[in-house]
């Protein structure tokens, strides 16, 4: 829908140079310079068109302890960070010290770090999630909704998903680099 609104803001605004056209209740009836067309779509798109949050999906995983299930759109802080990292990636074993440093460190934040260890044989998910702790969510079958991993996702506390990220940036050489590229920092 959003992408309709926008797409048709554009092509009123291409018509405006030649044509009169109506946009939010205003009559255009001199050509436009590109520039000062390219300024009104922005501006009417930015008036126009709020783009909702996705929520984190209703999907309970559960513990490596197996003591209870998890539901991802429920965060029992003010932020959750999910990270989701599987047993043959290079990157997810290269990086886990920093990873559990950055569960150290936003946790003296009060930022919840919830570890999704998963897209892989049950054995191999439940001895790769023994190195994060007995928390740590099992997902073998993938189910989470992720382009590739690691993957990080900032989460408020009813599941809109706040900030997105996918991969390790060669910079992030530690936890506090890590936290200011997710913006927790």
């Amino acid at each position: 829908m959003q992408r309709e609104k926008l797409l048709r803001i554009a092509v009123l605004a291409r018509g405006m140079r030649q044509n009169p056209v109506p946009l939010t209740g205003l009559w255009y009836t001199e050509p436009m310079k590109p520039a000062a067309m390219l300024t009104a779509c922005l501006l009417l798109a930015a008036m126009g068109c709020s783009r909702e949050r996705p929520k984190l999906p209703a999907l309970s995983l559960p513990t490596l302890a197996g003591d209870k299930m998890v539901a991802l759109a429920e965060c029992p802080a003010k932020k959750c960070l999910t990270i989701v990292v599987a047993p043959w990636c290079g990157n997810c074993r290269k990086s886990q010290k920093t990873f559990l440093d950055l569960r150290t460190t936003l946790q003296g934040k009060g930022i919840v770090t919830r570890f999704i260890v998963g897209m892989d044989r049950l054995e191999d998910v439940k001895t790769y999630a023994g190195d994060f702790g007995p928390d740590t969510l099992l997902d073998p079958d993938g189910t989470f909704p992720t382009s590739g991993v690691p993957s990080f996702t900032v989460s408020d506390a009813t599941g809109t998903v706040l900030n997105s990220a996918r991969g390790i940036p060669s910079f992030v050489k530690n936890d506090k680099a890590l936290a200011w590229y997710l913006g927790l920092d």
